[in-house]
């Protein structure tokens, strides 16, 4: 497949979403598949976040660089680095590297920057709490800096003792980390979820949310959440690069959930399985997918694959109080109200407080008085 060649999803690929962006310089992208832009707002925004993204690290690098090597620490760790989560070790590694790699010393400064956004008086009372808030944690974070550079060209001086300084300055910067990594499709993905609880069965990392008892017209992207639709742009981009990764899949198969789409979720749950047969956060989410499809399309047999699979993955991983949940939810839908009884008490002694709980004590509560009512007649 050519780099600019038009995808089976629809959606623009990475390179096409790059080449608009500018990132590989005036490279041309044929009209009608850069009309998709006007049309898409997921593809728009991908586009508009990459030339902010392209513009910043141009400006802050001070001019055109190389890009990371296959040696290159991900971004990932830079970011861990700045908010203190590096082992001393480790944080000398990095710091070393960043100051002889010219590509991963510009995304250092970009990272430092990014975290010296301004915070407000209740993100700056949350970040005092941080360990990288501590000045003895800040001023040997700089020291280090400083010692690292000391006979470097001044290029590297220059740049690394402002992102000591502004390290100093905002301890870290917590909540430009939090916004970093706020664009990741699974947080996107239960980002949707919470948003608009489409079914009462969970997803792993969601937040509670009341159940939305309105029926959306299926296919309608005006109703779906806008979360769901970056969500999907990015799963589609990875899954254009790397079609059998178990990973993509995984959180394709939860935006095909999402979307009320279980049959397709089965398939593509059941081709990450052929890679890795043995995850239990794959059976986990086929056990809900065939729930699901149980529950759209009247399959009484589906909730029996759904027992199974959840069955698995609590073999595999006993105390996942997802599985738990949705477990108990199936034995209700199977009018198996002991079973059900001794999963919500399971799933209980799992949660100890919260939203979530205070929904499982109401189930089993309905339980308790379904079979109360039923020893009385």
């Amino acid at each position: 497949m050519s780099r600019l060649e038009e995808p089976e999803t629809g959606h623009l690929t990475a390179d096409e979403l790059d080449a608009l962006a500018g990132v590989f310089g005036p490279l041309a992208v044929p009209e009608e598949r850069a009309s998709h832009v006007r049309s898409c707002d997921s593809c728009k925004r991908i586009v508009a976040m990459r030339q902010e993204d392209n513009a910043r690290l141009r400006r802050l690098a001070g001019g055109p660089r190389k890009p990371p090597g296959p040696q290159c620490p991900l971004l990932t760790e830079w970011a861990s680095l700045a908010v203190g989560l590096v082992d001393g070790g480790r944080r000398d590694e990095l710091l070393a590297h960043a100051s002889e790699c010219d590509a991963c010393g510009a995304v250092l400064r970009a990272v430092m920057d990014d975290f010296s956004l301004d915070v407000t008086e209740a993100e700056s009372r949350m970040l005092e709490s941080l360990e990288s808030s501590k000045p003895a944690w800040q001023h040997d974070m700089a020291r280090r800096m400083a010692d690292t550079v000391r006979g470097r060209p001044a290029p590297y001086r220059n740049w690394l003792a402002r992102a000591a300084a502004v390290l100093v300055a905002v301890g870290g910067g917590w909540f430009g980390w939090n916004q970093w990594i706020a664009n990741d499709p699974a947080r996107l993905i239960a980002r949707a979820y919470s948003q608009q609880r489409p079914f009462e069965l969970r997803i792993p990392g969601a937040g509670y949310a009341p159940l939305r008892q309105e029926r959306r017209s299926i296919g309608s992207s005006f109703q779906r959440p806008p979360a769901l639709l970056e969500a999907e742009a990015g799963v589609a981009a990875e899954l254009e690069k790397h079609p059998d990764d178990v990973k993509w899949l995984g959180l394709r198969a939860r935006a095909e959930m999402l979307d009320r789409q279980p049959e397709a979720a089965i398939g593509t749950l059941q081709h990450a399985l052929e890679r890795k047969p043995d995850d239990p956060g794959l059976m986990a989410d086929l056990g809900m997918a065939y729930a699901l499809r149980a529950e759209a399309s009247n399959r009484d047999v589906d909730y029996g694959y759904a027992i199974e699979y959840l069955g698995r993955s609590l073999r595999a991983k006993p105390n996942s109080p997802e599985a738990v949940f949705n477990r108990a939810l199936v034995y209700e839908r199977m009018f198996l109200y002991e079973d059900a009884t001794n999963e919500w008490r399971h799933y209980l002694e799992l949660d100890k407080s919260g939203r979530w709980r205070e929904e499982a004590q109401r189930r089993l509560a309905d339980l308790e008085q379904k079979k109360k009512s039923a020893r009385q007649h």
